[in-house]
């Protein structure tokens, strides 16, 4: 017998999380039903249609393809079923606003001189990457290496024994094992401080950090730990799907609707009362009763807006004391043609680099030189 049979559960929130949340209840059994505010379902990964053009609104990368597969095989089917990926290469390009650091030796591959900034790709192979690493700094090439085999192991430990383990109780960190696994990873230190480590040159370092961005940090405040990131860049690859991210929500949703799941758009919500097995959730047009809630809506929101203060975890002073991540000023163009100085995805690296995040972080504000 399933485990969560004559159960209903309700997901609030149709991103990725919850709908791959809503997929795994269904498949244990549950009468599952997501609510979404937005018209349509993909949250962060909505897509935009305008005047001919196709806009991925959030992702537009497609990284960490071993954590899709996992995913679609719990249920005995495969991403190819349902959408083809490109393995992109380049990865991605680089610019440099200034050269900064001493000059790279020769040719190396991938990178294109400019008086005014180096234009740099970083391409699928590795080999590459760890000739140009060696042409901007003596040793760096064995130093690459070095790095991405300490962030492998970081991603193998962290994504086995940490993200795939559920240690929701206070004694699932009593397991002796956990210590030994924690020892393995970079728990000490700044992502700064780890990448200093390797690398002298100002351009390797930028390269090995630029990820941050997309986490919300900055380097002198992002956990070491984080370098599993180069893993997934260098050594997984950086993939499109053929339909877009929009592709993959599609997929996703295609999934849920075979297992049975209700999907409710236009429906924000906003509330939720009761306790295990006796919910009422509310939204600006309906009330639903149901026995099991899962939220995928910020955890903020959801605390403090749709929780009552008894069943809250933190007060609105903890959060008014939190730093939140910085979003992003996104504008979407639609340009007719090509534009041969820009690929798929093109980076480009301030000057002022430690200046910049300063002006994000200290005193929030928007950089003269964005």
């Amino acid at each position: 017998m399933d485990r969560l049979s004559d159960r209903s559960a309700t997901v609030i929130g149709a991103g990725f999380g919850g709908l791959s949340t809503a997929a795994y209840l269904a498949d244990a059994g549950a009468d599952v039903q997501v609510l979404e505010k937005n018209e349509s379902v993909g949250g962060r990964a909505a897509v935009l249609e305008a005047e001919g053009f196709r806009f991925d609104l959030g992702p537009s990368w497609y990284l960490m393809p071993d954590v899709f597969e996992r995913f679609f095989d719990h249920f005995d089917r495969s991403p190819a079923e349902f959408y083809e990926l490109e393995h992109l290469d380049p990865h991605y390009r680089l610019f440099f606003k200034e050269n900064v650091g001493p000059e790279p030796d020769g040719n190396p591959p991938g990178v294109e001189r400019d008086p005014d900034g180096d234009r740099i790709d970083i391409t699928r192979d590795l080999e590459s990457s760890i000739e140009l690493f060696e042409a901007y700094e003596a040793g760096a090439g064995d130093a690459l290496e070095r790095y991405l085999e300490k962030s492998k192991e970081n991603y193998d430990i962290g994504m086995e024994h940490f993200v795939y383990e559920d240690r929701s109780r206070i004694r699932d960190f009593l397991d002796p094992r956990l210590a030994k696994y924690a020892r393995g990873l970079s728990l000490l230190g700044t992502m700064q401080d780890h990448v200093e480590k390797y690398f002298d040159h100002p351009k390797l370092r930028q390269i090995m950090q630029y990820t941050l961005v997309f986490l919300g940090g900055a380097p002198r405040n992002t956990p070491a730990l984080y370098n599993l990131m180069s893993h997934v860049d260098f050594n997984l690859g950086v993939y499109y799907p053929e339909c877009g991210i929009g592709g993959v929500v599609e997929a996703m949703v295609e999934l849920n609707e075979e297992l049975g799941v209700e999907f409710v758009t236009d429906e924000p919500v906003t509330s939720i009362r009761g306790s295990r097995g006796n919910f009422t959730v509310r939204t600006t047009a309906n009330k639903y009763q149901t026995d099991l809630v899962v939220s995928d809506a910020d955890y903020a929101h959801t605390e403090q807006e749709l929780l009552q203060p008894s069943d809250r975890q933190y007060d609105a002073e903890y959060w008014e004391s939190r730093t939140y991540a910085p979003s992003a000023f996104m504008l979407y163009l639609g340009v007719e043609g090509e534009v041969p100085e820009l690929a798929h995805h093109t980076l480009v690296i301030p000057g002022d680099w430690s200046d910049h995040f300063d002006t994000i972080f200290d005193e929030p504000a928007w950089p003269d030189d964005p």
